[in-house]
């Protein structure tokens, strides 16, 4: 979800400063959960800033550019590879273990198709 507009924030702080409306009224009059007002206003009083904060991030990768490529290279080695295949392969070049809804996933990122050779040898 992204933070709220700047333009809200600033309406929302000068109406609290014109009418001292309480924190509820101000949620309820621009449609805004309470919990939003009152940390907007405690963060104004403390600090004099209405910007969001920053994003906190979240969990980190488990795949970073370098793994990908390899990803790539299995699949350039044996398109026919099945995604358990490519994940047991992955595994056994770089030591990270990864479901096959991952792999499926990642070979989505390179834009990988998982058509099979269907021609008989």
């Amino acid at each position: 979800m992204k933070p709220y507009s700047r333009d809200i924030r600033t309406k929302i702080i000068e109406t609290r400063n014109n009418t001292n409306e309480s924190t509820r009224q101000l949620a309820d009059r621009f449609q805004v959960s309470y919990s939003f007002v009152n940390r907007l206003l405690r963060r104004y009083e403390a600090t004099n800033s209405i910007e969001p904060l920053p994003h906190g991030g979240g969990k980190r990768p488990l795949i970073d550019s370098e793994q990908l490529n390899i990803v790539n290279k299995l699949v350039e080695e044996d398109n026919d590879a099945t995604l358990q295949e490519l994940s047991d392969r992955l595994k056994e070049k770089t030591g990270i273990q990864v479901s096959i809804p991952t792999m499926c996933r990642l070979l989505q990122k390179l834009n990988s198709t998982r058509k099979k050779n269907t021609s008989c040898g």
